[in-house]
């Protein structure tokens, strides 16, 4: 069965605290938190410090998606948040087999992000370095996308190319019940879930219809 990552960002922003509370009682393991810097991609959110002070509070385990022009002089403040994930876009830095080992140095878990034009084939090089990929089924930072069908085919494709390594699937972007069935069948191991969760104070019913599609 995938699991199920909330994206805070999606989440009420007056009403974290709850948010979480809600998450934690449905036993919700990964909590996945966007730093986005207004560079890379038109948002701006979540900075380190609001990231720790989140974290501080909560129980759940953290995954950190770098959506941020200049990674690496990013990285030491998203490590200090004691996030136990952290990803980073391939698209982001010249220097990303670096920044992955840097992770990884550091005791986290280091995943690469796949914006949709990027493709599968520039992870060959980086596989002993990873965790985790994160294949984007939006373009990263741009409101009001629907999910990227071929997203599906690059999953199995990552799957392939992942074959006999520890390495997990995370999807992010758009993503309902409807194609989290799909992605959970293509190969998706934790499928990143906002908007859909977190619409109209059902977080609860969002959450048990997520996790029935993937069973």
């Amino acid at each position: 069965m995938s699991e199920i990552l909330p994206s805070i960002f999606g989440a009420d922003i007056l009403n974290l605290q709850k948010e979480i509370d809600i998450l934690e009682s449905e036993n919700v393991r990964t909590l996945h938190v966007d730093m986005m810097d207004g560079n890379f991609v038109s948002n701006i959110a979540f900075g380190p410090n609001q990231v720790q002070a989140l974290k501080e509070y909560s129980k759940m385990k953290f995954d950190i998606h770098m959506m941020l022009a200049h990674p690496l002089a990013h990285l030491d403040d998203a490590i200090a948040t004691g996030a136990e994930m952290i990803c980073v876009h391939y698209e982001s830095t010249p220097h990303i087999h670096f920044v992955l080992q840097q992770i990884k140095k550091a005791g986290c878990k280091a995943g690469v992000a796949l914006s949709p034009g990027t493709p599968e084939a520039v992870l060959k090089y980086l596989l002993d370095e990873i965790d985790y990929v994160l294949v984007m089924s939006i373009n990263p930072g741009q409101p009001g996308q629907r999910f990227i069908p071929q997203t599906v085919d690059k999953i199995k494709n990552v799957r392939e190319m992942v074959k006999g390594r520890d390495i997990k699937i995370e999807v992010d972007g758009g993503i309902n019940d409807k194609y989290a069935a799909q992605c959970a069948a293509a190969g998706a191991d934790m499928l990143v879930v906002g908007g859909y969760l977190f619409n109209g104070n059902q977080v609860k019913q969002q959450l048990l219809k997520l996790r029935n599609a993937v069973k």
